[in-house]
């Protein structure tokens, strides 16, 4: 209850100033609490709803899984699946185990960044038990095509699946479950390194955005940052760090476009590069101090619910 002012020669008689102060002072302080208590009883029972969301409850779902020195990567949306890369050869019973415990049967996509060893290297071993109904791989230019043994073992692979087979660069684009996927990277098929022709891939679903970014390494990082229709795409909720936590990626510039909230590091324990290291976690730091790498972590799952809006991150630890 406000106080009412009247006109002095009106006749009206007003009621005494300090009684209506009083009035008043009651009002908002019983108004106060009530918003007060409201805003705090949502506050908790936001963050009860927060702590009762598991990965298995979460429509979205990154999975870093602890593969040694390389990457692979399981990306599940409203139950459809995609494995970004496959580590080394060494890996693959690994990755089985791990698509296993999370009762994947069959890949909507499977996903080669580039073609080095530590990104391809089961393909063979996976793809053989776990069926892709489409493959993705990188445009780069043909002299860039690798004589490894790896390589020739992973396009038999690719034909004894019978997928779908594509070569994608920026621009390009699909989905996955209610997930929205672009690719950023490569620009061009003239990339100078096998490195920088790797897959960019912008994975926004509902109010996230996560980014993957293989290996590529500041040489690309700065071609993205030159087109400004990117600019706005890069900013991420989530980040896969590229080339390991190496010093050749994640540059300051990149990173301040990204801003990212959470960051994913995939290498292996005591690995002889020295990932990640010290300069690229400095880097990072600056935007966030949700860092995990799975040589200190293990598996590290990244998950969403767009019920709550809440993320959050959990990992498997290391076996000590």
């Amino acid at each position: 209850m406000a106080n009412q002012k009247t006109d002095p020669g009106s006749g009206l008689s007003r009621e005494p100033k300090t009684k209506n102060k009083i009035i008043y002072a009651v009002v908002v302080a019983i108004l106060s609490a009530v918003a007060l208590l409201t805003g705090r009883y949502s506050m908790t029972e936001e963050s009860q709803q927060n702590q009762d969301v598991t990965v298995a409850d979460a429509e979205f779902q990154v999975h870093v899984i602890d593969v040694g020195q390389g990457d692979s990567i399981l990306v599940c949306a409203d139950g459809e699946t995609m494995l970004i890369d496959t580590a080394e050869s060494s890996a693959g019973t690994k990755i089985l185990d791990y698509l296993d415990s999370q009762n994947i049967t069959d890949l909507d996509y499977a996903v080669a960044t580039h073609m080095h060893a530590d990104h391809i290297g089961s393909f063979q071993k996976v793809f053989t038990q776990i069926k892709p109904a489409h493959v993705i791989e990188p445009v780069y230019q043909d002299s860039l095509t690798p004589t490894t043994k790896t390589y020739e073992r992973y396009l038999d692979t690719i034909e004894q699946t019978g997928a779908e087979y594509q070569s994608l660069k920026a621009g390009d684009s699909f989905t996955l479950g209610n997930a929205q996927i672009t690719v950023l990277a490569p620009v061009t098929e003239k990339a100078s390194s096998l490195n920088n022709t790797s897959l960019v891939l912008r994975v926004q679903y509902d109010d996230i955005v996560c980014l993957f970014t293989g290996d590529m390494e500041v040489q690309e990082e700065k071609t993205i940052l030159g087109n400004l229709e990117n600019l706005g795409l890069l900013k991420a909720t989530f980040l896969k760090a590229g080339h390991h936590g190496s010093d050749t990626s994640s540059g300051e510039d990149f990173l301040a476009q990204v801003q990212p909230e959470y960051v994913a590091v995939s290498c292996g324990v005591n690995n002889k590069y020295g990932h990640p290291v010290q300069s690229t976690l400095d880097h990072l730091a600056v935007w966030t101090d949700q860092v995990y790498i799975t040589a200190q972590q293990g598996d590290i799952i990244f998950y969403y619910d767009k019920d709550t809006k809440s993320c959050n991150i959990t990992t498997s630890g290391k076996e000590s």
